[in-house]
């Protein structure tokens, strides 16, 4: 073995024991699309169990990888550190496999239309996106979030843009993968950019 090798495999010995354990990746993905208080986390991460859950907390916590403040309404709230965000290229690597590779979604799969947002990120092409600078608001039900694209960077989050110029009725899955044309999503804005902005994404990996 050569003094490389030697040191990737201690390199990759190391990464995994931070965050190779059962639902940190899973953990890491919810705080990688916005902060989360423990309950969200509970409640997304279904089947974990309250006392796992704050295990791999304070693990990820002691590694840096994530951080606890204050929330606006009291409490505490989970949000990923440098060292945490530093990850995401690695998550959204996964999830561009998992779309080739992975099984099939089936109805009645626990599914969180948030999540979305992340594999919106990881199927963004900043060729494709050229000059475009657009923030599109997506609302339906009790789904709020907003996609941004500027400077061919892709930024996305939970709750409502104030500088969004695109308002569409729709998740994610919606104006992506719902029949019909997207423009009869829209709220505010025009078809055009909406359509410039969809043309940013390869759906098929």
């Amino acid at each position: 073995m050569t003094k490389r090798s030697y040191q990737q495999n201690c390199a990759l010995a190391r990464a995994s024991d931070i965050i190779g354990e059962r639902w940190t990746l899973l953990l890491l993905r919810d705080l990688a699309v916005f902060p989360r208080r423990f309950k969200e986390l509970l409640a997304s991460l279904k089947g974990i169990g309250s006392n796992l859950l704050a295990a791999r907390l304070k693990d990820l916590e002691a590694a840096d990888v994530i951080a606890r403040g204050q929330g606006d309404h009291g409490g505490p709230v989970y949000s990923l550190t440098e060292r945490g965000r530093a990850l995401e290229p690695a998550l959204l690597a996964l999830i561009r496999w998992g779309l080739s590779y992975g099984p099939e979604n089936q109805p009645g799969d626990h599914h969180h239309e948030d999540w979305d947002l992340l594999a919106l990120k990881a199927v963004f092409q900043a060729t494709r996106a050229g000059n475009l600078a657009v923030t599109v608001q997506f609302a339906s039900g009790d789904f709020e979030a907003w996609a941004r694209i500027e400077d061919q960077q892709m930024t996305v989050g939970l709750g409502a843009a104030e500088d969004a110029s695109i308002h569409v009725d729709a998740t994610v899955a919606d104006l992506f993968l719902g029949s019909g044309d997207p423009a009869r999503r829209l709220i505010k804005g025009d078809a055009a950019t909406l359509r410039q902005f969809m043309s940013a994404f390869a759906l098929r990996i």
